[in-house]
């Protein structure tokens, strides 16, 4: 299974490195921009990764929202199609839980923060020179660092554990974007980040809505 994603990865790398050489030529030029929102995972740093309670005898909450952003820097193969690479932080889930340890009252506390390097092609749908409709799919080269803490009457079971998981899986995402002239520009992104953490840090599916300032190196809208 890790071995046909590494395999669909590699290979998709490749393809946004021919598409990035073969378009100089009618590249209109770099750009670079960041971006700021909110990020939502499903018991990411929850129940998953708060070991040591016992089974079928605790319950959990988690918070599925943090505050994620991401700095980008790409090329425009020309105005339909881009190749963009970006460090991405999705930000730091939490997650709590009370039941029973060895038998005794006890609860758990956890969170995992995950972040990673994205590479993307970019394709826009124009509506006139400034507006337009933005999709991109690519590759996230991830990690997730996860902590929990323990405590119970019974004070020998009390702990602190860490773990993390590291990976590559699939992003995609959808968004427009507005061009305020030649170089300055604005997006608004739903990005999804697939298959984050693992069994023992806990494993989600990452969204990210964004939005972000753009600023394109060119003299024209046309160049």
């Amino acid at each position: 299974m890790n071995q046909g994603i590494e395999g669909r990865t590699t290979s998709l790398f490749l393809l946004l490195v021919l598409l990035c050489c073969s378009g100089v030529a009618s590249a209109q030029g770099w750009y670079v921009g960041a971006g700021i929102g909110q990020s939502g995972a499903n018991n990411m740093g929850g129940c998953s990764s708060l070991s040591g309670l016992d089974p079928g005898s605790s319950s959990c909450t988690g918070d599925d929202s943090s505050t994620g952003w991401k700095v980008i820097a790409g090329y425009d193969i020309n105005r339909n199609l881009a190749v963009e690479g970006g460090y991405v932080d999705l930000g730091t889930f939490h997650g709590s839980a009370s039941g029973t340890v060895f038998g005794t009252p006890g609860m758990a506390t956890g969170n995992a923060r995950a972040s990673g390097f994205s590479l993307d092609a970019v394709g826009t749908l124009l509506a006139g020179d400034r507006f337009g409709l933005v999709g991109r799919i690519g590759v996230f080269e991830w990690s997730l660092d996860a902590t929990a803490s323990r405590t119970s009457v019974a004070a020998y079971s009390n702990g602190t554990f860490s773990g993390s998981a590291r990976g590559a899986s699939l992003d995609f995402g959808v968004g427009v974007k507005y061009d305020f002239d030649k170089n300055l520009g604005v997006r608004a992104e739903l990005q999804k980040f697939a298959n984050i953490g693992s069994d023992a840090t806990g494993k989600s599916d990452v969204s990210l809505i964004s939005a972000s300032l753009v600023y394109r190196f060119r003299s024209s809208f046309y160049q």
